[in-house]
Protein backbone atom coordinates (compact mmCIF):
# COMPACT_ATOMS: atom_id res chain seq x y z
CA UNK A 1 0.00 0.00 0.00
CA UNK A 2 3.10 2.65 0.42
CA UNK A 3 4.45 1.63 -2.77
CA UNK A 4 1.12 2.59 -4.07
CA UNK A 5 0.59 5.78 -2.50
CA UNK A 6 4.10 6.53 -3.16
CA UNK A 7 3.58 6.12 -7.23
CA UNK A 8 -0.15 7.88 -7.17
CA UNK A 9 1.50 10.81 -5.23
CA UNK A 10 4.78 10.89 -8.20
CA UNK A 11 2.22 10.71 -10.97
CA UNK A 12 -0.40 13.72 -9.19
CA UNK A 13 3.44 16.11 -8.91
CA UNK A 14 4.33 15.56 -12.62
CA UNK A 15 0.80 16.20 -13.80
CA UNK A 16 1.01 19.45 -11.57
CA UNK A 17 4.48 20.27 -13.08
CA UNK A 18 3.55 19.92 -16.45
CA UNK A 19 0.47 21.93 -15.98
CA UNK A 20 2.36 24.98 -14.29
CA UNK A 21 5.15 25.13 -16.70
CA UNK A 22 5.87 28.83 -18.15
CA UNK A 23 4.57 30.33 -21.03
CA UNK A 24 7.02 30.50 -23.98
CA UNK A 25 7.34 32.68 -27.03
CA UNK A 26 9.42 33.58 -29.49
CA UNK A 27 13.03 35.24 -29.06
CA UNK A 28 11.94 38.18 -31.52
CA UNK A 29 9.52 38.96 -28.78
CA UNK A 30 12.24 40.02 -26.38
CA UNK A 31 13.50 43.17 -26.33
CA UNK A 32 14.80 43.47 -22.66
CA UNK A 33 18.61 43.37 -22.16
CA UNK A 34 20.86 42.91 -19.21
CA UNK A 35 22.05 46.13 -17.49
CA UNK A 36 24.24 47.13 -14.72
CA UNK A 37 25.13 49.91 -12.46
CA UNK A 38 29.02 49.77 -13.69
CA UNK A 39 30.77 48.10 -16.41
CA UNK A 40 29.11 45.11 -17.69
CA UNK A 41 32.25 43.01 -17.26
CA UNK A 42 32.62 44.21 -13.14
CA UNK A 43 29.25 45.38 -12.32
CA UNK A 44 25.93 43.27 -10.86
CA UNK A 45 23.97 42.25 -14.22
CA UNK A 46 20.56 43.30 -13.27
CA UNK A 47 18.11 40.92 -15.42
CA UNK A 48 14.35 40.41 -14.92
CA UNK A 49 12.95 40.77 -12.74
CA UNK A 50 14.85 43.51 -11.96
CA UNK A 51 15.66 46.77 -13.26
CA UNK A 52 17.46 50.05 -12.87
CA UNK A 53 15.28 53.31 -13.27
CA UNK A 54 18.34 55.09 -15.43
CA UNK A 55 17.88 52.10 -17.86
CA UNK A 56 16.31 53.51 -21.24
CA UNK A 57 13.62 50.08 -20.72
CA UNK A 58 10.02 49.52 -21.57
CA UNK A 59 7.90 48.43 -18.21
CA UNK A 60 7.61 44.82 -20.06
CA UNK A 61 11.23 44.64 -18.25
CA UNK A 62 10.46 44.76 -14.54
CA UNK A 63 8.27 43.37 -11.99
CA UNK A 64 6.66 45.63 -9.92
CA UNK A 65 8.55 45.80 -6.73
CA UNK A 66 12.05 45.35 -8.13
CA UNK A 67 12.94 48.75 -9.58
CA UNK A 68 16.65 49.44 -8.47
CA UNK A 69 19.04 52.40 -8.79
CA UNK A 70 22.59 53.04 -8.89
CA UNK A 71 24.59 54.78 -6.10
CA UNK A 72 26.10 58.67 -6.90
CA UNK A 73 29.24 57.60 -5.18
CA UNK A 74 31.98 59.33 -6.80
CA UNK A 75 35.26 57.40 -4.52
CA UNK A 76 34.26 54.12 -5.10
CA UNK A 77 32.31 52.07 -7.78
CA UNK A 78 28.38 52.18 -8.35
CA UNK A 79 26.53 49.86 -6.70
CA UNK A 80 22.49 48.59 -7.43
CA UNK A 81 20.42 49.87 -4.39
CA UNK A 82 17.29 48.61 -3.40
CA UNK A 83 14.66 50.82 -1.38
CA UNK A 84 12.47 49.34 1.30
CA UNK A 85 9.15 51.15 3.15
CA UNK A 86 9.98 53.54 5.49
CA UNK A 87 13.91 53.26 5.13
CA UNK A 88 17.29 54.17 3.38
CA UNK A 89 18.31 52.06 0.47
CA UNK A 90 19.91 48.89 0.76
CA UNK A 91 23.08 48.15 -1.36
CA UNK A 92 22.48 45.02 -3.31
CA UNK A 93 25.53 42.92 -3.13
CA UNK A 94 23.96 39.28 -5.11
CA UNK A 95 21.57 38.06 -6.85
CA UNK A 96 20.48 34.71 -7.45
CA UNK A 97 17.83 34.50 -10.01
CA UNK A 98 17.91 30.26 -10.13
CA UNK A 99 17.34 30.82 -6.21
CA UNK A 100 15.27 33.60 -6.48
CA UNK A 101 17.20 35.42 -3.32
CA UNK A 102 18.85 38.57 -2.81
CA UNK A 103 21.27 39.58 -0.35
CA UNK A 104 21.27 42.95 1.07
CA UNK A 105 23.37 44.83 3.24
CA UNK A 106 24.03 48.64 4.33
CA UNK A 107 25.86 51.01 1.89
CA UNK A 108 28.53 51.92 4.79
CA UNK A 109 28.23 48.17 6.11
CA UNK A 110 27.20 48.96 9.20
CA UNK A 111 24.20 47.28 9.51
CA UNK A 112 24.21 48.15 13.74
CA UNK A 113 24.19 51.68 13.22
CA UNK A 114 20.76 51.01 11.30
CA UNK A 115 19.25 49.07 13.64
CA UNK A 116 20.81 51.31 16.56
CA UNK A 117 20.40 54.41 15.69
CA UNK A 118 17.53 55.03 13.60
CA UNK A 119 15.49 53.21 15.44
CA UNK A 120 15.20 50.94 12.72
CA UNK A 121 12.84 47.71 11.71
CA UNK A 122 13.03 45.40 8.51
CA UNK A 123 9.85 46.51 6.97
CA UNK A 124 9.17 43.61 4.07
CA UNK A 125 5.19 44.04 4.17
CA UNK A 126 4.57 46.08 1.05
CA UNK A 127 7.98 44.48 -0.85
CA UNK A 128 7.61 41.69 -3.09
CA UNK A 129 10.45 40.18 -0.89
CA UNK A 130 10.79 37.82 2.47
CA UNK A 131 13.43 36.84 4.90
CA UNK A 132 15.19 33.85 3.45
CA UNK A 133 14.61 30.36 5.11
CA UNK A 134 16.54 29.85 8.49
CA UNK A 135 15.93 33.93 9.37
CA UNK A 136 13.77 35.29 12.42
CA UNK A 137 13.71 38.74 14.03
CA UNK A 138 14.82 38.95 17.51
CA UNK A 139 14.72 41.39 20.09
CA UNK A 140 18.45 42.50 21.08
CA UNK A 141 19.30 45.49 23.40
CA UNK A 142 22.69 47.64 22.46
CA UNK A 143 25.12 47.76 25.35
CA UNK A 144 27.82 50.16 25.83
CA UNK A 145 30.48 49.96 28.40
CA UNK A 146 33.98 50.92 28.85
CA UNK A 147 36.27 49.22 26.53
CA UNK A 148 38.92 48.73 29.51
CA UNK A 149 36.03 47.00 31.37
CA UNK A 150 36.54 43.27 32.30
CA UNK A 151 33.21 42.24 31.50
CA UNK A 152 33.88 43.45 27.63
CA UNK A 153 36.72 41.12 27.75
CA UNK A 154 34.23 37.95 28.24
CA UNK A 155 32.07 38.61 25.49
CA UNK A 156 32.62 35.38 22.89
CA UNK A 157 32.61 38.05 19.75
CA UNK A 158 34.61 41.09 19.59
CA UNK A 159 32.35 44.46 19.92
CA UNK A 160 30.69 45.74 16.96
CA UNK A 161 33.45 47.80 15.34
CA UNK A 162 31.87 50.49 13.53
CA UNK A 163 29.81 51.68 16.35
CA UNK A 164 32.46 52.14 18.87
CA UNK A 165 31.88 55.72 20.86
CA UNK A 166 34.80 57.59 21.51
CA UNK A 167 32.86 59.19 24.37
CA UNK A 168 29.99 59.66 26.69
CA UNK A 169 28.82 63.55 27.79
CA UNK A 170 29.81 62.23 31.41
CA UNK A 171 32.96 61.17 30.81
CA UNK A 172 35.11 61.96 27.73
CA UNK A 173 38.29 60.76 28.50
CA UNK A 174 37.15 56.69 28.14
CA UNK A 175 36.08 54.96 24.94
CA UNK A 176 33.33 52.85 24.73
CA UNK A 177 32.36 49.40 23.08
CA UNK A 178 29.30 48.49 21.92
CA UNK A 179 28.03 45.09 21.53
CA UNK A 180 23.93 43.22 20.83
CA UNK A 181 23.04 40.71 23.62
CA UNK A 182 19.23 39.31 23.90
CA UNK A 183 17.09 41.43 25.66
CA UNK A 184 15.53 38.80 27.29
CA UNK A 185 18.86 37.67 29.00
CA UNK A 186 19.61 40.98 30.57
CA UNK A 187 17.30 40.89 33.90
CA UNK A 188 19.79 40.43 36.80
CA UNK A 189 23.26 39.83 34.76
CA UNK A 190 26.11 41.18 35.71
CA UNK A 191 26.00 43.68 32.43
CA UNK A 192 23.71 45.73 34.02
CA UNK A 193 25.26 45.64 37.41
CA UNK A 194 26.30 49.12 38.94
CA UNK A 195 30.36 48.22 38.58
CA UNK A 196 29.98 47.56 35.40
CA UNK A 197 29.37 50.92 33.96
CA UNK A 198 27.30 49.61 31.04
CA UNK A 199 23.81 51.40 29.85
CA UNK A 200 21.28 50.32 27.59
CA UNK A 201 21.31 52.63 24.41
CA UNK A 202 18.34 50.73 22.38
CA UNK A 203 16.53 48.12 21.22
CA UNK A 204 16.01 46.63 18.21
CA UNK A 205 13.87 43.73 15.84
CA UNK A 206 17.07 41.87 14.43
CA UNK A 207 16.73 39.56 11.45
CA UNK A 208 19.38 36.66 12.57
CA UNK A 209 19.90 33.29 11.53
CA UNK A 210 20.62 31.83 15.07
CA UNK A 211 18.92 32.62 18.26
CA UNK A 212 22.54 33.22 20.68
CA UNK A 213 23.30 35.34 23.29
CA UNK A 214 25.32 37.99 20.81
CA UNK A 215 24.85 39.51 18.07
CA UNK A 216 27.26 37.67 15.95
CA UNK A 217 26.70 37.90 12.09
CA UNK A 218 26.12 41.73 11.99
CA UNK A 219 29.13 41.92 9.02
CA UNK A 220 27.42 40.01 6.69
CA UNK A 221 24.31 40.81 4.72
CA UNK A 222 20.46 40.00 5.27
CA UNK A 223 19.20 37.78 2.64
CA UNK A 224 15.81 38.26 0.95
CA UNK A 225 13.99 35.86 -1.05
CA UNK A 226 10.74 35.88 -3.28
CA UNK A 227 8.03 34.20 -4.61
CA UNK A 228 6.17 36.34 -7.65
CA UNK A 229 7.32 36.31 -10.12
CA UNK A 230 8.57 32.55 -10.22
CA UNK A 231 11.12 32.16 -12.88
CA UNK A 232 13.38 29.34 -11.82
CA UNK A 233 12.37 27.16 -14.38
CA UNK A 234 13.02 29.56 -17.20
CA UNK A 235 16.64 30.82 -15.88
CA UNK A 236 17.38 26.68 -15.33
CA UNK A 237 16.52 26.23 -18.76
CA UNK A 238 18.56 28.67 -20.05
CA UNK A 239 15.45 31.26 -21.02
CA UNK A 240 14.88 35.01 -20.10
CA UNK A 241 11.88 35.73 -18.00
CA UNK A 242 9.91 38.97 -18.84
CA UNK A 243 6.13 39.87 -18.98
CA UNK A 244 3.79 39.70 -21.54
CA UNK A 245 2.54 42.71 -23.18
CA UNK A 246 -1.36 42.08 -23.00
CA UNK A 247 -1.18 40.72 -20.18
CA UNK A 248 -0.90 41.95 -16.36
CA UNK A 249 1.42 40.37 -14.73
CA UNK A 250 1.88 37.36 -16.06
CA UNK A 251 5.12 36.30 -17.28
CA UNK A 252 6.26 34.38 -20.25
CA UNK A 253 10.09 32.39 -21.08
CA UNK A 254 11.95 33.82 -24.49
CA UNK A 255 15.07 32.83 -26.11
CA UNK A 256 14.73 29.46 -24.61
CA UNK A 257 18.28 27.44 -26.34
CA UNK A 258 17.25 25.66 -29.44
CA UNK A 259 18.22 22.43 -29.85
CA UNK A 260 18.25 19.55 -33.10
CA UNK A 261 15.27 17.51 -33.28
CA UNK A 262 12.00 17.70 -32.26
CA UNK A 263 10.60 20.93 -31.27
CA UNK A 264 9.19 21.60 -27.42
CA UNK A 265 5.58 21.56 -28.12
CA UNK A 266 6.06 18.00 -29.73
CA UNK A 267 8.24 16.70 -26.96
CA UNK A 268 5.20 18.00 -24.54
CA UNK A 269 2.59 15.52 -26.46
CA UNK A 270 4.88 13.04 -26.08
CA UNK A 271 5.11 12.95 -22.76
CA UNK A 272 1.67 13.65 -22.10
CA UNK A 273 0.46 10.94 -24.66
CA UNK A 274 3.09 8.45 -23.80
CA UNK A 275 3.97 9.53 -20.41
CA UNK A 276 0.87 9.13 -18.65
CA UNK A 277 -0.23 5.95 -19.99
CA UNK A 278 2.52 4.80 -19.14
CA UNK A 279 3.17 5.80 -15.54
CA UNK A 280 -0.28 4.45 -15.34
CA UNK A 281 0.50 0.99 -16.80
CA UNK A 282 3.45 1.26 -14.45
CA UNK A 283 1.05 1.62 -11.50
CA UNK A 284 -1.35 -0.88 -12.16
CA UNK A 285 1.28 -3.04 -12.77
CA UNK A 286 2.97 -2.56 -9.63
CA UNK A 287 -0.42 -3.53 -7.57
CA UNK A 288 -0.37 -6.39 -9.14
CA UNK A 289 2.63 -7.75 -8.15
CA UNK A 290 2.36 -6.49 -4.34
CA UNK A 291 -1.13 -8.32 -4.18
CA UNK A 292 0.57 -11.53 -5.62
CA UNK A 293 3.83 -11.12 -3.41
CA UNK A 294 1.59 -10.80 -0.02
CA UNK A 295 -0.61 -13.38 -1.29
CA UNK A 296 2.87 -15.70 -1.92
CA UNK A 297 3.77 -15.02 1.43
CA UNK A 298 1.12 -15.23 3.67
CA UNK A 299 0.75 -18.88 2.38
CA UNK A 300 4.55 -19.38 3.21
CA UNK A 301 3.96 -18.05 6.49
CA UNK A 302 1.36 -19.87 6.73
CA UNK A 303 2.62 -23.49 5.88
CA UNK A 304 5.85 -22.40 7.96
CA UNK A 305 3.41 -22.10 11.06
CA UNK A 306 1.70 -25.49 10.24
CA UNK A 307 5.23 -27.24 10.19
CA UNK A 308 6.85 -25.96 12.74
CA UNK A 309 3.64 -27.02 14.99
CA UNK A 310 3.46 -30.56 13.73
CA UNK A 311 7.57 -31.47 13.45
CA UNK A 312 8.99 -29.08 15.51
CA UNK A 313 9.55 -30.20 19.97
CA UNK A 314 9.27 -28.06 22.50
CA UNK A 315 12.37 -26.67 23.73
CA UNK A 316 13.58 -28.39 27.05
CA UNK A 317 13.13 -26.77 30.21
CA UNK A 318 16.70 -26.61 31.35
CA UNK A 319 17.21 -25.82 34.98
CA UNK A 320 20.32 -23.59 36.74
CA UNK A 321 20.19 -23.59 39.68
CA UNK A 322 19.20 -25.98 42.66
CA UNK A 323 15.82 -26.12 44.55
CA UNK A 324 15.81 -24.49 47.75
CA UNK A 325 14.47 -27.74 49.88
CA UNK A 326 17.47 -29.62 48.07
CA UNK A 327 20.06 -26.89 49.61
CA UNK A 328 18.73 -27.49 52.78
CA UNK A 329 19.37 -31.20 52.85
CA UNK A 330 23.69 -30.37 52.06
CA UNK A 331 24.94 -30.83 55.99
CA UNK A 332 25.85 -27.33 58.22
CA UNK A 333 29.16 -27.35 60.44
CA UNK A 334 28.96 -24.49 63.22
CA UNK A 335 32.67 -23.47 64.15
CA UNK A 336 33.03 -23.83 68.00
CA UNK A 337 34.61 -20.61 69.58
CA UNK A 338 38.54 -21.27 69.05
CA UNK A 339 37.02 -21.54 65.21
CA UNK A 340 39.39 -24.62 64.51
CA UNK A 341 38.08 -25.50 61.07
CA UNK A 342 37.20 -29.45 59.75
CA UNK A 343 39.78 -28.80 57.43
CA UNK A 344 43.02 -26.46 58.40
CA UNK A 345 43.83 -25.49 54.87
CA UNK A 346 40.10 -24.49 54.38
CA UNK A 347 40.20 -20.82 56.11
CA UNK A 348 38.72 -18.97 53.38
CA UNK A 349 35.36 -19.11 51.58
CA UNK A 350 36.01 -19.15 48.23
CA UNK A 351 33.47 -17.19 47.29
CA UNK A 352 33.10 -13.81 49.66
CA UNK A 353 36.97 -14.61 49.87
CA UNK A 354 36.67 -13.77 53.77
CA UNK A 355 38.07 -16.05 56.55
CA UNK A 356 35.70 -17.99 58.85
CA UNK A 357 35.24 -16.80 62.03
CA UNK A 358 34.05 -18.24 65.02
CA UNK A 359 30.81 -19.63 65.44
CA UNK A 360 30.11 -19.36 62.12
CA UNK A 361 27.63 -21.76 60.40
CA UNK A 362 29.56 -23.46 57.15
CA UNK A 363 27.45 -25.61 54.51
CA UNK A 364 29.84 -28.76 52.90
CA UNK A 365 28.42 -30.14 49.40
CA UNK A 366 28.63 -33.98 50.11
CA UNK A 367 30.19 -35.16 46.59
CA UNK A 368 33.42 -32.71 46.98
CA UNK A 369 33.57 -32.00 50.79
CA UNK A 370 34.26 -28.20 50.00
CA UNK A 371 33.25 -26.01 52.96
CA UNK A 372 31.69 -22.23 52.40
CA UNK A 373 29.51 -19.97 54.17
CA UNK A 374 25.86 -20.63 54.55
CA UNK A 375 24.66 -17.65 52.92
CA UNK A 376 27.21 -17.70 50.24
CA UNK A 377 26.96 -21.29 48.96
CA UNK A 378 22.85 -21.57 49.38
CA UNK A 379 22.78 -17.85 46.66
CA UNK A 380 25.48 -19.62 44.09
CA UNK A 381 23.40 -23.15 44.20
CA UNK A 382 20.28 -21.51 43.97
CA UNK A 383 21.98 -19.78 40.69
CA UNK A 384 24.75 -22.61 39.33
CA UNK A 385 24.49 -26.38 39.93
CA UNK A 386 28.38 -26.79 40.38
CA UNK A 387 30.50 -26.33 42.89
CA UNK A 388 32.23 -23.08 43.19
CA UNK A 389 35.67 -24.64 43.20
CA UNK A 390 35.53 -28.18 41.64
CA UNK A 391 32.86 -27.35 39.47
CA UNK A 392 31.18 -30.62 39.72
CA UNK A 393 27.64 -30.99 39.67
CA UNK A 394 26.22 -32.04 42.88
CA UNK A 395 23.46 -34.77 42.71
CA UNK A 396 20.21 -34.40 43.96
CA UNK A 397 20.44 -36.94 46.68
CA UNK A 398 19.29 -37.16 49.93
CA UNK A 399 20.93 -39.86 51.78
CA UNK A 400 23.55 -37.39 53.63
CA UNK A 401 22.50 -36.33 56.92
CA UNK A 402 21.21 -33.03 57.18
CA UNK A 403 22.05 -32.40 60.99
CA UNK A 404 24.62 -29.85 62.21
CA UNK A 405 27.48 -31.07 63.70
CA UNK A 406 29.39 -29.12 65.61
CA UNK A 407 33.41 -28.50 65.22
CA UNK A 408 35.55 -28.93 69.06
CA UNK A 409 35.35 -26.16 70.96
CA UNK A 410 39.19 -26.34 72.08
Amino acid sequence: MATQSSLISFFIIIIIFISKLPHTTKSQEFTCKTTSCENFRFGLPIKFPFSLNQSNQTYLCTYPGFQLTCSNNTSTFSEPLLTLSNSQPFVVKRISLKQQTIWVNDPNNCLPQRFMFDNFMLNLKDSPFRLGYYYTFVNYSFLSCPSHSSIISTVPVPPIRCLNLSSREKDKNVNYSIVAMLSDTLSGTPWLAPSSMCEIISSAMIPVKDNSLFWRDYYSEIQLQWDTPDCRYCEYSGGRCGLVGDHALSVACYDLPTSQGLSKKVKYGLILGLGIPGILGIIVLTCMLCNKKNTTNQLHRQRETEFSTMIMPHPPIVVMGLDGPTIERYPKTQLGESGRLPRPNDNICSICLCEYQPNEVLRTIPECDHYFHVNCIDGWLKNNATCPLCRNFPERSTSFPSFLPVSPTS
